[in-house]
């Protein structure tokens, strides 16, 4: 399979943005980027190897699977791809409960 093209939602690179500049300001520079470089690893595995996550069942329809993974130990990200494209729909913290 051929690297997918990944494309983030608006949204999700937001919740990103913030929890990084969360870290860089509380924990310092070298956690931001640590954290950083854990979610951009994740992302490009993701990108030649998508189903490797785990189904969301409950976001999940008959048309559309949504998948995730955790990226670092707080957080997952949630997923759904096509033939050409990753895209990262959400980014949760693993302590929050989601629908």
């Amino acid at each position: 399979m051929e690297n997918l093209k990944i494309k983030w939602y608006k949204r999700s690179q937001d919740q990103f943005d913030k929890i990084a500049t969360w870290y860089s300001c509380n924990m310092g520079a070298k956690a931001a980027i640590h954290f950083s470089e854990d979610v951009s690893k994740t992302a490009e595995t993701l990108s030649h190897s998508p189903q490797i996550g785990i189904l969301e069942e409950r976001r999940s329809t008959d048309k559309m699977k949504y998948y995730s993974i955790l990226v670092h130990p707080k957080y997952r990200i949630i997923y759904r791809y096509t033939k050409t494209t990753l895209y990262i729909v959400a980014f949760h913290a693993t302590m929050m409960k989601y629908n």
